[in-house]
C-alpha cells in the first residue's frame, strides 16, 4: 500500500458519495429504480492553500510515486470518520500555483477502488435532527408536472398530460450549509443507507407538518463539505413517490 503524504488536510475538503442507480418515471407516476453495481463509491477532493515549498515537494513526490491514476493502492484515512479507503488518483495531471512567495496552492482528487466497504443499514424514516430542524434556510419546496405540447399547422396546440394525478409530484430540499456534526451524520447515513435514490422512507414536511409515507432522495451523488471542526455542508432533495 502507498501511504498518503503527511500533509495536514485543511477544511474545505469535499467528500463525494456516488451510487449507480438508474431511475425512470413512468406515466402512472411510479419510479422504476435499479441499483446496478450494489456499492457506494467514495471520492475525496482535497484543496490546499499556502503549502510550503517543502510540502509542495512532498506532494509532488507522492504524485510521481503513484504515477497519476495508474496505481490503485493509496491508503487514505477519511478525516470525517476515520475509515480507511483504498484509492487511486482521479487525475493524471497535478497543478501548483504560487499565490505568494514560497506559498503554493493545489488540489488533488482521490477515488475509492474495490474492494468497497459494506453497505450501511437502510433508514425507513427520515432522521430527526439533534438541532430540531431538518432544513436550514433557504428552504425550498416545489411541485412539478410533465406535459407534452405539439404545435399544429394552424398554430393551435395539442397538450398531453403525462402524469396520472392532478396533484403532480412534490420535492423538498433537506440539509444545509452549516450542519452540526450529529445532523450531518444522520443525513449522510440516511442517504448512504438508502443507497441514494434506490430505497424509500417516510418524511414529515416541516412547513406544514404533513406526513408522507413514501419519499426518496433524487441525487445519485451526495456532496459533503467539511466547513469547520463542528460544521458541515450537505444539501439533498427528497421527492414524493406515488
Amino acid at each position: 500500500m502507498t501511504a498518503f503524504p503527511a500533509i495536514e488536510i485543511v477544511y474545505g475538503m469535499r467528500r463525494h458519495l456516488r451510487v449507480d442507480v438508474l431511475q425512470k418515471r413512468r406515466g402512472d407516476l411510479k419510479v422504476e429504480r435499479i441499483f446496478r453495481n450494489r456499492h457506494i463509491q467514495h471520492s475525496f477532493e482535497i484543496p490546499w492553500a499556502m503549502l510550503s515549498a517543502a510540502e509542495r515537494t512532498t506532494l509532488d513526490s507522492f504524485f510521481q510515486s503513484v504515477r497519476g491514476r495508474f496505481l490503485g493502492d493509496i491508503d487514505f484515512t477519511d478525516p470525517w470518520d476515520g475509515v480507511h479507503y483504498t484509492c487511486r488518483m482521479d487525475q493524471d495531471e497535478l497543478n501548483y500555483e504560487e499565490s505568494m512567495s514560497k506559498r503554493w496552492n493545489s488540489t488533488i482528487r482521490l477515488i475509492e477502488v474495490s474492494a468497497f466497504k459494506a453497505l450501511k443499514a437502510a433508514v425507513p424514516a427520515f432522521p430527526t435532527f439533534a438541532s430540531g430542524a431538518v432544513v436550514q434556510f433557504p428552504y425550498r419546496m416545489s411541485r412539478f408536472y410533465r406535459t407534452e405540447i405539439q404545435a399544429q399547422q394552424d398554430d393551435s396546440e395539442k397538450r398531453f398530460e403525462d402524469f396520472a394525478v392532478a396533484s403532480g409530484v412534490q420535492r423538498w430540499t433537506v440539509g444545509g450549509e452549516a450542519l452540526e456534526t450529529a445532523d450531518a451524520t444522520a443525513l449522510l447515513n440516511a442517504w448512504e443507507g438508502n443507497y441514494g435514490p434506490w430505497a424509500s422512507m417516510s418524511f414529515t414536511e416541516p412547513e406544514t407538518a404533513t406526513a408522507y409515507s413514501t419519499v426518496h432522495f433524487t441525487e445519485t451523488e451526495c456532496i459533503h463539505e467539511l466547513i469547520s471542526t463542528c460544521a458541515s455542508s450537505v444539501r439533498l432533495t427528497l421527492e414524493e413517490l406515488k
